[in-house]
């Protein structure tokens, strides 16, 4: 678990982050309805769960790291994809967004285990 403090900093990031992916969403001419549409996708990574703890938390990790979409961001704009590039600042905007609200990355242990702390059930019973 991180510090309260580093973790603060870690949101402040993320917020910044999601606030220029936003923005980055109209400066490209992106298509809000995909945006939108694509926002949750990400979460489909959670499915590993169903194999236990551990195959989650490295799916869910996965696909929640910013390396694939800033790869497909690049890629989008280089090949003038505009699907790719939505799809790219949505994800972005989704990884932004959870760290935000405190659900960053996965522990070993269980979905409700974050680097951040516990989240759901875990973090009621721990306050």
């Amino acid at each position: 678990m991180l510090e309260r403090s580093i973790a603060r900093w870690i949101r402040v990031d993320a917020a910044a982050l999601f606030l220029v992916a936003l923005s980055a969403v109209t400066a490209t001419h992106s298509s809000w309805m995909w945006f939108f549409a694509l926002f949750l996708a990400p979460d489909l990574s959670m499915i590993g769960y169903v194999f236990g703890p551990r195959v989650g938390a490295v799916t869910y990790n996965g696909g929640h790291l910013y390396a694939w979409p800033v790869g497909l961001l690049a890629a989008g704009l280089t090949y003038h994809a505009p699907f790719a590039t939505t799809a790219a600042l949505s994800w972005i905007a989704h990884i932004a967004f959870d760290n935000v609200m405190g659900y960053g990355l996965k522990l070993p242990i269980g979905f409700e285990h974050t680097v951040y702390g516990p989240i759901g059930r875990a973090g009621a019973s721990s306050a």
